[in-house]
């Protein structure tokens, strides 16, 4: 009892209190023996305590790898009541699988081309556009990139995540078919409304939604750590996409954006089959989903 209580209290300063919890002075002489007894075994187990988890005897609290609060399992951790961060959230069985299917969903989105169409589109405009126009149009394709998200933001609780999710990806990945062949052939006018069509595909749906599930998909003890590699894997990809695409480019042509097509459709079979409709559903729900 007095080893539980220490863990309760997180300090082993439990004396004055544990005092008052009997009075040997009533008990029959008879049975002074079976309480000393016990209370001999509660002092061992006392002492076992105070050398297990840390100096517990100065008063620090408990180290989160005691028995009854994280057990190891080769080099995973369960978890009661330990501290989840950014360098040991990979280590716990029941995130392990939220942290991967967050981290491909940011740096899928990512593969995903979107930003070769933020980093390129007045480049592709001025083929067909004066650079003022071209400039025009470059800054319409940011006012739809808002437009469209804030749609999404509407209407994302009534269709539910993985609807909107999965129709984006597919509409996204004609798109950029679409603006590889565009390019390709020397159509410009295919190419530059392609762009605009990437930007409508995406922002609804592969733009907020990975951001959204980061969030749903871990309970509150992991939330914070699970966005932080989230955002991270974000901008991993960003600086990864921008820096590869041309000298890809150069090197394949318009074939690059086949690349994007094929990680577009590769991202979107692993999230059908892994990823769980979180809307109308609780944080227990979403975690019993994953075990």
């Amino acid at each position: 009892a007095q080893a539980v209580l220490c863990r309760l209290r997180k300090t082993a300063n439990i004396e004055d209190e544990v005092a008052g919890w009997t009075d040997p002075a009533a008990k029959p002489a008879g049975r002074r023996t079976s309480t000393d007894s016990r209370g001999s075994s509660s002092n061992e187990s006392l002492r076992a305590v105070q050398t297990q988890g840390g100096d517990v005897a100065n008063g620090n609290a408990l180290k989160p790898d005691d028995d009854d609060e994280v057990r190891l399992a080769g080099n995973a951790l369960h978890v009661d009541s330990a501290n989840v961060t950014i360098f040991n959230i990979f280590r716990f069985a029941q995130y392990r699988k939220q942290w991967l299917l967050v981290l491909l969903l940011q740096f899928g989105q990512q593969l995903s081309g979107i930003n070769t169409v933020f980093y390129y589109s007045s480049s592709v405009l001025e083929k067909m556009f004066s650079s003022y126009i071209s400039s025009v149009l470059t800054m319409m394709i940011g006012v739809l990139n808002v437009l469209a998200t804030a749609s999404g933001a509407l209407i994302v609780d009534r269709f539910g995540r993985r609807p909107l999710l999965f129709s984006s990806m597919a509409s996204m990945a004609v798109s950029v078919v679409l603006l590889g062949l565009g390019l390709g052939l020397k159509i410009n006018s295919l190419a530059a409304v392609s762009l605009y069509l990437v930007v409508a595909s995406f922002a609804p749906g592969y733009g907020p939604v990975p951001f959204l599930l980061g969030t749903e998909l871990f309970d509150i003890r992991a939330s914070a750590a699970g966005g932080s590699w989230a955002l991270a894997a974000n901008w991993i990809g960003t600086f990864i996409v921008a820096t590869a695409f041309l000298p890809l480019q150069n090197l394949i042509g318009e074939w690059v954006f086949s690349i994007f097509v094929v990680a577009l459709i590769t991202c979107g079979i692993t999230f059908y089959f892994y990823i769980p409709e979180t809307k109308g559903r609780t944080i227990e729900e979403i975690s019993q989903y994953f075990k």
